[in-house]
């Protein structure tokens, strides 16, 4: 185990459920409900959906960053339009600021690289979900954010995990029971 997943395990266990956004908040926790149904109907891990969320838009399904990503789970059209079944980028932009359009994409972002390169198993599936399946090529401060996107979803992952199982399990509950 490297230094820094050392300290980022130790950071792991002093940090509490103040690190993530307020899931609670009525705003947030419509997104969060939407994000557990999906992933129940879709057979996914809801931990998972909202830890890479979180990280990416804090829960915000309006957030456009700097580089064009856009919704609650920052998918590029830049590169998803065609993958998506979008024929244009402007059409891509603009269903994908749907918070339920988003969701599906980031999901399909997520499990197309599960599915298609060897570099994005496991955990290393979210750094290709950051930097696309190229990243062991990067080097220096890049490869380092890169792995430190990595160590973000995790840490949320579990935190999630740690302090709303309660909340996640009963909206899975419910979910079930409409399937």
């Amino acid at each position: 185990m490297s230094f820094h997943s050392l300290v980022g395990a130790s950071l792991l266990l002093s940090i509490g459920p103040w690190a993530l956004p307020n899931i609670k908040q009525p705003r947030k926790a419509k997104h969060v409900k939407m994000i557990v149904e999906y992933a129940e109907k879709h057979k996914q891990d809801p931990y998972e959906l909202l830890a890479i969320a979180i990280t990416e838009s804090s829960l915000n399904p309006k957030a456009v960053s700097w580089a064009g990503a856009i919704g609650l789970f920052q998918v590029m059209c830049k590169y998803w339009t065609k993958p998506l079944g979008y024929k244009t980028k402007k059409q891509c932009e603009k269903a994908l600021l749907n918070p339920h359009a988003n969701v599906r994409a980031g999901v399909h972002v997520l499990n197309t690289y599960r599915k298609k390169y060897k570099q994005c198993q496991g955990d290393k599936v979210y750094r290709c979900y950051y930097a696309g399946q190229g990243w062991p090529k990067r080097t220096g401060r890049l490869k380092r954010k890169i792995e430190r996107y990595e160590e973000k979803v995790v840490e949320k992952r579990e935190l999630l995990h740690r302090h709303y199982t309660d909340l996640i399990e009963r909206i899975r509950s419910k979910a079930k029971s409409r399937i």
